[in-house]
């Protein structure tokens, strides 16, 4: 129990931990968001989207998230993505539908080179770090080599 007139939590709290959260950040990531809108073509019918906007680029933590199936939260279906995504504060504010590319090394070698979509964007009280869940764009089975 802290003394009276005394805070729960002490002021350098949050400079004490993130450097730990940020030095468990091993895995280099893009940050990207796509263009909204396209340009149709009349005579083919085809829509061409411009490239995806690159945002961030660093380091980030990812490793899977085993309550990743989508549950029901207060009378809503939520989608928490089967991979956990960690991210320095200092990183842009993430949104659903952005993309995340893996560009470097994981623990899990299957997830080298793989394109994640963000399904969830949690509001958490961790000014150290951004989290969000994410599932694989196209899956890893699937991919053409």
């Amino acid at each position: 129990m802290p003394l009276p007139n005394s805070p729960l939590i002490h002021r350098r709290f949050e400079a004490h931990h993130r450097p730990v959260v940020e030095g468990s950040m091993t895995v280099r990531v893009r940050l990207s968001r796509p263009v909204e809108g396209g340009t149709r073509d009349k005579t083919t019918g085809v829509t061409s989207f411009d490239a995806d906007k690159t945002l961030w680029e660093g380091d980030a933590s990812l490793r899977a998230n085993p309550g990743g199936t989508p549950q029901a939260q207060a009378d809503r279906v939520v989608a928490l993505g089967a991979y956990l995504l960690r991210m320095p504060a200092d990183a842009p504010a993430l949104h659903v539908r952005d993309v995340v590319d893996v560009l470097g090394d994981v623990s899990d070698p299957s997830l080298a080179g793989v394109r994640l979509r963000l399904v969830d964007v949690p509001r958490s009280g961790l000014s150290w770090q951004r989290v969000a869940g994410a599932d694989i764009e196209q899956p890893i089975n699937r991919r053409e080599l």
